[in-house]
């Protein structure tokens, strides 16, 4: 059983549109206490993707679950994400997620699994059905 697990923007999407599969992720994280990961950046990338109005609730109150765990792109992370962005010349959300599982070794859910191993083979990912 992994330590915790990363959503990156895509899985915010599929969480926001109602993905069953992410619903019953929350519920065994929250009853095994292993913390959910959203890194601030794929949080406001995968809304952006969505029409905010129509799943708001949804997402607040998937949110309220006391294993999510959100990480702000302070000023070091910042510098970490940018050059991962630059280096590997993906966009800034799958940067961050990178960033953020390259720091912890958690895995990363995703619709984009490549996207990570182009980055480094390092990174585990989880693929959403």
């Amino acid at each position: 059983m992994s330590g915790g697990y990363i959503l990156d923007h895509t899985a915010v999407r599929s969480l926001a549109h109602g993905s069953v599969y992410l619903a019953a992720r929350i519920h065994v994280s929250t009853r095994s206490a292993q913390p959910l990961y959203v890194p601030g950046v794929c949080l406001a990338q995968g809304l952006t993707e969505t029409v905010i109005g129509e799943v708001r609730q949804r997402i607040e109150e998937a949110f309220a679950a006391p294993s999510f765990v959100f990480r702000p792109l302070d000023e070091l992370s910042c510098w970490a994400v940018a050059q991962i962005a630059g280096d590997r010349d993906v966009d800034i959300a799958t940067a961050h997620a990178a960033h953020v599982g390259l720091t912890t070794g958690l895995p990363v859910l995703t619709r984009s699994g490549s996207a990570y191993r182009k980055i480094d083979s390092s990174i585990v990912t989880e693929s959403l059905p």
